[in-house]
């Protein structure tokens, strides 16, 4: 596909729902932005990502959509978008939206290179910025990703880090959307005490409104004390304090992506999904999995029930090992 950068004055971005997808995302954008500087970028996100891209320097408009929408107020949105005039449409959601929106470029469902004849896994974050190479641009470069960090979060951080200091902290974070990939909360539990008692750590559980009932059962579970963060950071401040942090021990979760987007020390706990495609990218990372044949699945439900999947074969005493290595190595 032939495009002349200097006409490119306007750049629809549409990504995706989940949070965990879209921070995935953010380096296409960064690329964009290095690619087109001078351009004017809009975004289409979920609510999900409206905290992201609401304080980028080169988000001009940003459009929040909600799934329940009235037809009307969809309808109202296409012709609105349509009038924009957008030069560039990048569709991360792989829908035929940008052609009826009538941009000159549109990067979409029909544009997108699939690697499906490749055995090879790729992770989706190379899967996402692979789209740039219909547009001639080299995705790879300068690959970083967007997480907005307020003068507010890293105040907020250092109300803690300010009389804690910052030896030794380690980040758990022990919910995850699906309870398939969810490890159990009493392991998290003796993982928490193990790394407070045996290797003087000091611990901080996060999570957003939906984990606080497995951090409960984790915080009732422990005999040492842990910082419970649980529904009180935003992704500005968890951001940060997985930054300044030694360590940071999650699932498959939204925030195992923050802790590859501040290059966060990673211990990634996997269960049913493909950690080729999900899995940490921070310099300093191990994953965690079973040793059992039939995953990775990738499904939504288990055969033996939600609690007792492959993740249960994963031990406390296999996670400490590897925290105590990433911690004292």
């Amino acid at each position: 596909m032939k495009l002349d950068k200097k006409e490119v004055k306007s750049i629809l971005f549409i990504t995706l729902t989940n949070l965990g997808d879209i921070i995935l995302t953010t380096p296409v954008l960064e690329r964009l932005c290095d690619e087109f500087p001078g351009a004017r970028v809009d975004v289409i996100t979920g609510p999900a990502g409206k905290e992201i891209f609401l304080t980028h320097p080169a988000v001009r408009e940003l459009i929040v959509y909600k799934k329940g929408a009235s037809l009307k107020d969809k309808m109202s949105q296409f012709f609105y978008l349509c009038s924009k005039g957008h030069d560039l449409v990048i569709d991360m959601k792989r829908s035929l939206a940008p052609y009826f929106i009538g941009s000159k470029v549109c990067v979409g469902a029909l544009s997108f290179i699939k690697p499906t004849h490749r055995k090879a896994v790729m992770h989706k974050r190379e899967e996402h910025l692979s789209v740039l190479k219909t547009l001639g641009i080299d995705p790879f470069v300068n690959n970083r990703f967007f997480l907005p960090v307020s003068n507010y979060d890293k105040t907020f951080i250092d109300g803690f880090m300010g009389w804690i200091g910052e030896e030794k902290n380690v980040v758990i974070n022990p919910g995850a959307k699906s309870h398939l990939k969810r490890w159990d909360a009493g392991k998290f539990a003796t993982l928490a005490d193990r790394l407070i008692s045996e290797l003087g750590c000091k611990v901080f559980i996060t999570g957003n409104e939906h984990d606080t009932e497995i951090v409960n059962v984790m915080l009732s579970n422990m005999k040492n004390k842990a910082f419970d963060l649980c529904g009180k950071t935003s992704i500005g401040s968890l951001a940060e304090l997985m930054r300044r942090s030694s360590l940071v021990i999650t699932g498959d979760s939204a925030p195992l992506h923050v802790a590859s987007g501040v290059n966060a020390p990673t211990i990634a706990i996997f269960g049913p999904s493909n950690e080729k495609k999900y899995g940490p990218l921070s310099d300093r990372n191990k994953v965690i999995k079973p040793d059992v044949p039939c995953r990775p699945c990738e499904k939504a439900l288990c055969r033996v029930g939600p609690t007792e999947g492959c993740l249960s074969k994963i031990s406390v005493e296999e996670v400490f090992k590897a925290a105590k290595e990433m911690l004292e190595g």
